[in-house]
């Protein structure tokens, strides 16, 4: 095996990260995805993962609705008001930025442009802009789903490519994780064993996890009825009180059982010998004569 071999095995990452806790002597992580190590990887991996949600979630925002479960949200400057311009522009540049690293690596593969890259916003120009008109949330979602996914399956390819192309890239894609601050999603609730204590009411307690970093939780069940924090928390506490008096209240019914189970048995036993004795057999059969 030559060095030159060995060396192209070995390589360490273009990017020179060091291995944590390594820092008084630091360690290269070595190149495992192309010219970069699994962290680099990782990270462009974890965002191209991230943007299909992130796109739906974002043009759901665009109309006053907020929804993403299918809302028209038109590309054009005719779009339905109210119309919150930050979340169309993040959406579009979200759009374009994947479109346009699409056809970078494209071409620098030799291979077809993944459908929707293709479909984009155009200037005259040919510059990409972004969504092409008449997206829904649904659709973007699903778009940018087929161009993440494509970049995904070519990614240790990109990342053996030229790495200022490469890095330029990294840089390029972070923009999925800033955006991802500025658009939080609502996490789907949690559904405790808590029912609401409401009067007839006995719904399911949800709650649902802070909208912001910072934020706190809201706690609400299903039939309407809102609870702060300090509330739930001493519901919680007073359900775990419950369960902990209900399973005495078992044990205790149970070791009642056991020792009336156990008498009743005695009792039998003290029959069965009274009658062998008296008149040698038991539950109307002869008994055996002792030697």
């Amino acid at each position: 095996m030559t060095d030159d071999f060995l060396n192209v095995i070995e390589r360490p990452c273009a990017r020179q990260c060091v291995r944590a806790a390594t820092e008084a002597d630091p360690q290269i992580l070595p190149a495992t995805h192309g010219r970069y190590c699994s962290r680099c990887w990782g990270r462009i991996d974890q965002a191209l993962i991230q943007a299909p949600e992130l796109t739906e979630h974002i043009l759901g925002n665009v109309t006053s609705t907020g929804q993403a479960g299918g809302e028209r949200v038109d590309a054009t400057k005719d779009a339905p008001l109210p119309f919150n311009e930050g979340a169309f522009a993040d959406a579009n540049e979200l759009y374009s930025l994947l479109a346009y690293w699409c056809g970078i690596w494209a071409d620098y593969l030799e291979v077809h442009t993944p459908a929707p890259a293709k479909r984009a916003w155009r200037r005259k120009s040919g510059t990409v802009v972004g969504l092409p008109a008449g997206t829904t949330p649904q659709i973007g979602a699903r778009d940018v789903g087929l161009m993440t996914r494509w970049l995904r399956e070519r990614l240790d390819n990109i990342l053996d490519l030229a790495p200022e192309d490469v890095d330029e890239f990294d840089e390029a894609i972070r923009d999925v994780w800033r955006m991802n601050t500025r658009w939080p999603r609502i996490e789907k609730p949690r559904y405790s064993d808590l029912e609401c204590p409401a009067s007839e009411c006995e719904a399911k307690i949800a709650v649902y996890p802070p909208a912001e970093a910072g934020g706190t939780k809201s706690v609400a069940c299903d039939g309407g009825h809102y609870y702060s924090e300090e509330e739930f928390d001493e519901l919680t506490v007073q359900l775990i009180a419950q369960r902990l008096e209900r399973a005495r209240l078992a044990r205790k019914a149970g070791r009642q059982r056991q020792s009336a189970g156990r008498t009743d048995q005695q009792k039998a036993d003290d029959v069965r010998a009274a009658l062998w004795q008296k008149y040698g057999w038991v539950d109307g059969k002869p008994g055996e004569e002792s030697a």
